[in-house]
């Protein structure tokens, strides 16, 4: 993924002035997300209750966590890139303190999220999270 930062991308998000303007907004984003290999794609990386396919994987070095996602859905890409930039950088104890759902709201995404992508955007934040 690119460097785009938190702020940097909920400044993008919030300077759209229609539901329409956020959908193309997200769309772009998703170009930011580097694709996983067919290798990567597994069944293990796989979250589970995810409308679309959705893929993490993560990493830890010297106790901080990055993660690398990947998505079959062009909306989907871009909600992770939103929730990379929240969660990358972090160390686990730190992701387990914080409120993501919270802090995934200030991006005002629920107009996108359908009930069972709401339930896997908290698959994915649980995942994260154990």
């Amino acid at each position: 993924m690119t460097d785009l930062n938190r702020d940097a991308i909920k400044a993008q998000l919030q300077a759209c002035t229609s539901k329409e303007a956020t959908f193309k907004e997200l769309v772009s984003l998703c170009k930011q997300l580097e694709r996983l290999s067919d290798a990567e794609k597994t069944e293990d990386n796989k979250i589970k209750g995810c409308e679309s396919a959705v893929w993490l994987i993560e990493h830890q070095e010297n106790g901080v966590c990055n993660f690398q996602a990947d998505s079959d859905a062009k909306l989907m890409r871009g909600v992770l890139v939103v929730i990379l930039s929240i969660v990358n950088g972090h160390s686990k104890a730190e992701l387990q303190q914080r409120d993501l759902i919270a802090e995934l709201s200030e991006f005002y995404l629920s107009s996108y999220l359908t009930s069972s992508r709401t339930n896997g955007v908290l698959g994915i934040l649980q995942h994260i999270q154990s």
